[in-house]
C-alpha cells in the first residue's frame, strides 16, 4: 500500500513535468537538521528564552528518539525496497541510511509543532505551523524518499515529545532542583544511544554491484551524533539555568546584530570543529564529540557571549 502511494505520486510527478519539483525541494528544507538549529538559536537568543529552551528540549530529545528508532526498525529507503520507486535525484543527497522513521518531518514536528503550542499566539498563524509540518511530510512523500509510515511516526513521535517536554519543564518550574536528575536522564539516554548503536546488530544486504546497501557503520556514526547533540543540549540547557541566566532584552536592531553574528559564528564553529576533532578522532567518536560541542554552544556558549556582553555595557 505504501508503495503503491508512491509510485502514484510519482506517476502525478511525471504527468506534470517539475512543476512541484523546486516547491517540494524548498518545502523540504524547512526541516533539514541544519536549518532547524538556527531556527533555535533565533528564538532562544533573541526572542523568547524560555520558548527557545521547550523547542530545543523537544527538538534533541526527538533526534535521541529518532536515532533509537532507525536502527531498531533498520528499514530500508522505498527505492531499495522496490526498484519501480524512483526519487528525485537532488532529494536523494539527503536521504541517507535507513528510512524509518522520517527525519525532516521530525524536526519539523519539534519546531514548527513546538511554535503552535504556545496558546498566546494567534490562531492563524499556529495553524499556519501545523500546516507546514504536514506539507513537509508530504514533501518528503513526493519527492519519492520516506514512505507514509515513515513520516506518520515520526509526526506521533514528535507531538509525543512536545507534551512531554512540556510537563519536564513545568516540572522544573515547580521543583527547580529537579534540573540536575533530568540532566542525568538525558546523559544516561545518550550514552545509551551510543552503546545500543555500536554494539547491536545490523542487517547486512548487497546491491546488485555487490555493494552494502546501508553501511552499518554509517549509522551507528549517525547515531554518535544524535548522543553528543543530545548531551551538549542538556548540559548546555544546565549550565545556563544554574549559572549564565541570559537575558533577551534589546533594541530590534540589537537582536539582529546578535543573531547575525552567534548564527555565522555558529555556523564556522561547527566548521572547526570537524578540523580539530578529525585530528585527533575518527569515526562515530569524532562525530560524537563535534555535535556536542556546537550543541553546547548553541544552549551555554552564545548565551554566555550574551550574558558577557550586556555586562560589559552595564545592563546587567
Amino acid at each position: 500500500m505504501d508503495i503503491q502511494y508512491l509510485l502514484l505520486l510519482q506517476n502525478l510527478r511525471e504527468s506534470i513535468g517539475d512543476i512541484l519539483n523546486g516547491f517540494m525541494e524548498f518545502v523540504t528544507k524547512l526541516g533539514d537538521p541544519k536549518l532547524i538549529p538556527l531556527l533555535l538559536g533565533l528564538v532562544y537568543w533573541c526572542l523568547d528564552k524560555h520558548e527557545g529552551v521547550y523547542l530545543a528540549l523537544t527538538f534533541y530529545a526527538n533526534r535521541l528518539v529518532n536515532g533509537f528508532l532507525k536502527i531498531t526498525a533498520c528499514i530500508y529507503r522505498p527505492w531499495i525496497r522496490d526498484a519501480r520507486v524512483t526519487p528525485v535525484p537532488s532529494a536523494m543527497a539527503d536521504a541517507t541510511g535507513y528510512s524509518f522513521p522520517s527525519g525532516h518531518a521530525a524536526n519539523s514536528t519539534s519546531f514548527y509543532g513546538g511554535l503552535a503550542m504556545k496558546k498566546t499566539r494567534r490562531k492563524a498563524l499556529r495553524a499556519l505551523f501545523i500546516v507546514m509540518i504536514l506539507v513537509i511530510a508530504f514533501s518528503r512523500n513526493y519527492l519519492g524518499v520516506h514512505t507514509p509510515q515513515d513520516v506518520g511516526v515520526s509526526i506521533i513521535c514528535g507531538t509525543v515529545m512536545l507534551f512531554v517536554s512540556r510537563w519536564l519543564l513545568k516540572l522544573v518550574e515547580e521543583k527547580p532542583g529537579t534540573d540536575k536528575y533530568i540532566l542525568l536522564a538525558g546523559v544516561v539516554i545518550s550514552v545509551l544511544l551510543v552503546l545500543y548503536a555500536q554494539f547491536k546488530s545490523y542487517p547486512v544486504d548487497y546491491d546488485a554491484n555487490g555493494a552494502v546497501i546501508v553501511d552499518p557503520a554509517k549509522m551507528a556514526i549517525d547515531s554518535y551524533k544524535n548522543a553528543g547533540m543530545g548531551m551538549g543540549f542538556f548540559l548546555g540547557w544546565f549550565l545556563e539555568r544554574r549559572y549564565i541566566r541570559f537575558s533577551t532584552d534589546g533594541a530590534w536592531w540589537v537582536k539582529v546584530i546578535r543573531f547575525v553574528v552567534l548564527a555565522v559564528s555558529y555556523v564556522y564553529l561547527k566548521k572547526l570543529l570537524a578540523l580539530v576533532v578529525g585530528l585527533f578522532l575518527t569515526g562515530g567518536l569524532a562525530s560524537a564529540v563535534e555535535a556536542f560541542g556546537y550543541t553546547l554552544y548553541l544552549m551555554a556558549g552564545a548565551p554566555l557571549l550574551i550574558r558577557l556582553c550586556a555586562r560589559w555595557n552595564g545592563k546587567n
